[in-house]
């Protein structure tokens, strides 16, 4: 029988905010491994199939190995933001369904509900990190491990 997913008791704007949280966070950490690659060539390699802790863990060592400018300060403190926003990330993917108390069902993590509210802000920070790092990756990286 087709459209077995639709059986699933939950709300679709609540789906949608998962959804979008998700993508998000995987547009943040390409983001990141495309900065791992512009820094050290061949990093890609070893980050594809990586969790995304390490892939954090990667960035801000290499961004630790750069020159001290304005521009590796901002990059450092993105990273650094990447980091804390895998935690976040992990939460939200390892929550486990469940019923709330107004009987409707939605995710928990340690006993914690994420409302749609706390999805929206996720992805919201999620995106901003993952513009900071995108500008590093098209402004400050793109003469980093090219031998023209």
């Amino acid at each position: 029988m087709p459209d077995e997913r639709l059986r699933v008791s939950i709300q679709r704007d609540y789906i949608a905010a998962v959804g979008l949280a998700v993508y998000c966070f995987a547009s943040l950490e390409w983001n990141a491994v495309w900065c791992c690659e512009r820094i050290k060539p061949g990093s890609i390699e070893g980050l594809e199939d990586r969790t995304a802790g390490r892939v954090a863990d990667t960035l801000v060592s290499l961004v630790k190995q750069l020159d001290t400018t304005d521009d590796q300060t901002e990059l450092h403190k993105a990273a650094a933001d990447f980091r804390g926003l895998v935690a976040t990330r992990n939460n939200l993917v390892h929550a486990k369904p469940a019923t709330a108390f107004d009987g409707s069902q939605g995710l928990f993590r340690h006993g914690d509900h994420w409302t749609i509210d706390e999805m929206e802000q996720a992805a919201d920070a999620f995106t901003r990190c993952s513009l900071k790092l995108n500008s590093a990756l098209h402004d400050f990286l793109p003469s980093f491990g090219r031998s023209d």
